[in-house]
């Protein structure tokens, strides 16, 4: 007698649910396995998405291999996946591979991972859906202050944004992100937008510590977290100093490719836009974003033979 058992995993932000592999020994095959994703970032033709089967123990098994469409969408279906992959199977990952090895026999993931998410056990039909990175924990504290702390003291403070709290502390201003550790693989990047033109202030790790990019700044000390002056080296159609009032701030998560900064944001999580007649030394709330991100469906149909 033949028996059908669907698991099903639902992503929601960057991770989707998944399902503990089931204990039957008299099962034989799998009769389906269908892969949807969406929300997928743009990458180079020289990369491709791979799909994993992951476990604590052991190693990955490469699922699929497919690029996404120009919509950031991404279908696979298979009638012929082994079962032992799923037998053994306690993850499931989605990362970003260089094509160029995709063939080589020493092929593993790399650390691009996008997509992740843990097996669990389910009957029938079963939807699990985990957001790894729920920022809306964080919306209440994320704040930023105008400064331009490179060109000294009350010099073309409205030309700055800086991610701080307080900034008339004695000691210093204060940290204005408190932000969750991202997958590996992705990087949060700060933003303004001047007259629909996107300027970073610099890709960063962690919010309390300085970004990763000056290109703007001027010569002097800056503060010790992410933020941008904007004194120098403006970008074609921006003159620099700047007034920000009217202007919007933005904090994103982008892919990280090695770079200091982007040419625009990708997932924005959290925004604000800079009240006209704005003033350096006020603490601006940040509020949260409805970013599209990465998510996706995996849908797995057993045979289950008694």
């Amino acid at each position: 007698m033949k028996k059908y058992l669907i698991l099903l995993f639902a992503a929601a932000g960057f991770i989707f649910g998944g399902c503990e592999y089931f204990e039957n020994s008299d099962t034989r095959s799998i009769s389906q396995l269908e892969v949807n994703l969406s929300g997928l970032p743009a990458i180079p033709d020289t990369m491709t998405f791979v799909g994993w089967f992951d476990n604590d123990d052991g190693d990955p098994v490469k699922a699929f291999t497919l690029d996404a469409d120009a919509n950031g969408n991404l279908v696979y279906s298979t009638t012929s996946e082994p079962l032992q992959h799923l037998q053994n199977a306690q993850i499931f990952n989605v990362t970003i591979e260089r094509k160029a090895v995709l063939n080589d026999s020493d092929f593993v993931p790399s650390g691009r991972l996008i997509l992740s998410g843990r097996f669990k056990l389910g009957n029938a039909s079963l939807a699990f859906a985990e957001t790894v990175n729920n920022f809306s924990a964080y919306s209440d504290s994320a704040v930023f202050n105008l400064s331009t702390p490179t060109d000294g003291p009350n010099t073309n403070e409205l030309s700055g944004v800086w991610f701080v709290d307080s900034l008339n502390l004695p000691a210093g201003p204060i940290a204005g992100l408190y932000l969750p550790a991202l997958l590996s693989g992705w990087i949060y990047e700060g933003w303004v937008e001047v007259g629909g033109v996107f300027l970073s202030t610099g890709r960063f790790i962690s919010a309390s510590s300085p970004d990763n990019f000056s290109g703007y700044s001027g010569s002097g000390a800056k503060y010790n977290y992410p933020g941008e002056d904007f004194l120098n080296n403006p970008p074609a159609g921006v003159t620099f100093p700047l007034d920000l009032s009217n202007a919007k701030v933005y904090v994103s998560i982008e892919l990280d490719n090695g770079e200091d900064s982007g040419q625009a944001p990708s997932y924005k999580i959290f925004e604000a836009t800079i009240p006209s007649g704005a003033q350096s030394g006020v603490t601006y709330p940040l509020q949260l974003s409805s970013p599209n991100l990465p998510g996706g469906v995996v849908k797995i149909t057993v045979d289950l033979l008694e």
